[in-house]
């Protein structure tokens, strides 16, 4: 309970941030004056006239300082954090993950389901198709208006948006931003995620490749406390069988949804939950085992 916490202040706080960065100048790239902003300083090439006029050598090494040195580390501090422990940023931090589970959570309370694509739990509210597309077209417009933030002057953006006098090509950028946004939210959310997102599938395979990481573990001599619940496949928001191999879920965000909802299911069992966080020899053992004998027990 105390990291489903902490994750939502982590989510909540990101998310924040991925608002008003640019708002801040923390971070963006300013189309109008050609260079990113970070930290509320201009971050450029540095290439001036009078370093135009350097020897060729010069010109490289102070290249690799402003831009190589910066990437590379920045590259290798993600390699290392998604190599140990998987998808971390994505259900830890990611704003289009945030996204994914909050409208996931609408729906279940308004549609009874989590998805279109699921049969309904729970019968329909009165009213729930126009509360999800107003959320939805709402949360979308949201995103196309904050990505265009990270590209033009902010401040203008927002008050040129509140009096309705912005440039046609902002009007065009937020509006088809904005429909391309609700479809995914609407319909692909969780399917983005596993398949069209760059950097989480980039993560996914860097992670793959570790078989000692962290991953979800599965208690498989308890399976039979297990054999009339799926609460945990019913509730990752990545539809991914908690309790299988690795293999299975490698796209996992390390989220933790799983092994809270086991936790309160198995509330009352003093053996405790049957899902939990491993890593070390720990994880190679999960993947020893085929995942078929835990399905031939929960048949039992």
């Amino acid at each position: 309970m105390k990291l489903a916490t902490l994750r939502r202040i982590s989510r909540s706080a990101f998310f924040t941030l991925f608002l008003v960065a640019p708002v801040l100048d923390l971070f963006r790239l300013d189309l109008s004056r050609g260079h990113f902003v970070f930290l509320t300083m201009d971050w450029t090439l540095g290439l001036d006239p009078q370093t135009s006029a350097l020897d060729p050598t010069s010109i490289t090494l102070h290249l690799l300082l402003r831009l190589g040195l910066p990437i590379l580390l920045t590259l290798g501090v993600l390699l290392w954090v998604v190599w140990r422990w998987g998808r971390l940023y994505c259900g830890w931090l990611c704003p289009h993950f945030s996204m994914v589970e909050w409208i996931d959570g609408l729906m279940a309370r308004w549609l009874g389901r989590r998805s279109v694509w699921e049969k309904p739990s729970a019968p329909r509210r009165a009213g729930a198709r126009l509360v999800m597309s107003v959320m939805v077209l709402g949360g979308s417009a949201l995103w196309a208006i904050t990505l265009l933030s990270y590209l033009v002057p902010p401040v203008p953006l927002w008050t040129g948006l509140a009096s309705l006098n912005l440039p046609t090509w902002h009007w065009f950028f937020i509006g088809i931003g904005t429909a391309l946004f609700s479809i995914e939210f609407a319909l692909a959310r969780h399917y983005f995620c596993k398949y069209g997102c760059a950097v989480g599938i980039f993560q996914s395979l860097i992670w793959a490749v570790n078989s000692r990481a962290m991953v979800i573990g599965f208690k498989r001599e308890r399976a039979r406390d297990c054999r009339d619940c799926n609460a945990c496949d019913k509730a990752c928001p990545m539809r991914l069988p908690p309790r299988g191999m690795k293999r299975h879920k490698i796209t996992c965000t390390q989220c933790g949804v799983c092994v809270q909802t086991c936790s309160q299911v198995q509330a009352n069992n003093p053996a405790g939950s049957l899902l939990h966080w491993t890593s070390g020899d720990n994880a190679l053992v999960m993947d020893k085992q085929p995942s078929t004998k835990i399905h031939v027990i929960e048949k039992d």
